[in-house]
């Protein structure tokens, strides 16, 4: 009797140890554009991959000092920004999480006319009208991206803490990013969450190998994994950039260069590119307008994760937290990112 009761003991004990997982996981993606459009190749995926949730981003939370100069509030007031524009449908059965980002530090100094339990319902409002308006009905979750630190943190926590209780009270959840530095901070007050496995270095810095992903980047954060107590799942990276540097300076993300055009670039090794003639590049909205133009001897440097690289840290994750990636969230759909290694892609949910 003592020995099946020791037994019992200690199961309970592993049980209660074992890592949380978010409910009913399901092969997931991120749609992060400003217009909802999908292409045949999108759709393809989606029915194909089995997908069968999307984070979808509807709007920004930005800071405004021009709105809080002609109002009696002090600091900076909040706003909507990059309001997702509805020129489509989803396919049918795929649960939608609307997501809303906000930007960085926008809760530091900011304020609303009641504080964090205004904006809480002032989101919340935003997103069902949203949601509603086109075609979604009542998401019965949503989430809430925010890269907070400790002079935040309380505004924060405060804000989704109000914004769960109206959710609950209505049996419905919050979900929250977690990004891989902030699994050694406080648990955030929220159902569960989505481990953020990208963009793991400082792009402007003209020494790192890849910013978006590395194995390296990755691993010192893997003891912290295991024992972070909140329901999680895993996001990866599948979209890749160019980042034009002039001398030792990062200027800008360009679109549109053909890295392969041999008369153009000079290939330097895997993933750094020297041009060869002056050259106008689009521009991405990082930096000033002089980084639109590439002059000989400027320096590109291309970043994109491999369909191996992937796996593997896939594969890492799971290692230190069986079950973070039974719920795997492809960041983020969109045809030029899937084109030529869909399938490939579609492999890392199995």
């Amino acid at each position: 009797m003592f020995a099946l009761c020791a037994v019992a003991v200690l199961t309970m004990a592993s049980c209660g140890q074992r890592p949380k997982r978010v409910d009913n996981p399901q092969p997931a993606v991120y749609y992060w554009r400003t217009t909802l459009s999908l292409g045949a190749e999108e759709r393809s995926f989606l029915s194909e991959a089995k997908v069968g949730k999307i984070y979808l981003h509807l709007f920004d939370v930005v800071s405004n000092s021009e709105a809080a100069s002609n109002s009696s509030s002090k600091g900076r007031t909040l706003t909507p920004a990059n309001t997702l524009l509805f020129e489509d449908s989803l396919p049918q059965g795929i649960e939608v999480i609307p997501t809303v980002f906000i930007e960085p530090g926008a809760l530091a100094h900011s304020s609303t006319p009641s504080g964090e339990k205004s904006l809480a319902k002032l989101v919340l409002n935003r997103i069902d009208q949203m949601t509603k308006q086109n075609g979604l009905g009542t998401a019965q979750m949503i989430q809430m991206d925010y890269d907070w630190v400790g002079s935040d943190e309380a505004a924060y926590f405060s804000f989704l803490s109000d914004l769960r209780d109206m959710l609950h009270r209505q049996g419905r959840k919050l979900s929250a990013t977690i990004r891989l530095h902030q699994l050694s901070k406080a648990v955030p007050p929220v159902d569960e969450g989505v481990l953020m496995v990208y963009n793991v270095g400082n792009f402007r810095d003209e020494s790192e190998r890849n910013s978006i992903l590395t194995a390296e980047a990755v691993a010192p954060y893997m003891p912290r994994l295991k024992d972070y107590d909140l329901p999680l799942c895993a996001a990866l990276p599948i979209y890749g950039w160019d980042l034009l540097f002039h001398g030792h300076d990062f200027a800008q993300i360009v679109r549109g260069v053909n890295l392969t055009d041999t008369a153009a670039f000079r290939r330097v090794d895997s993933t750094h590119y020297e041009c060869q003639a002056y050259m106008a590049a689009p521009a991405d909205g990082i930096g000033d307008p002089a980084g639109q133009r590439i002059y000989p001897g400027d320096m590109i440097r291309h970043e994109e994760p491999s369909p191996a690289l992937l796996r593997q840290v896939r594969d890492m994750l799971e290692e230190n937290r069986k079950g973070v990636c039974d719920q795997l969230v492809i960041y983020h759909l969109d045809n030029k990112f899937l084109k030529n290694k869909r399938y490939e892609i579609q492999e890392l949910y199995d």
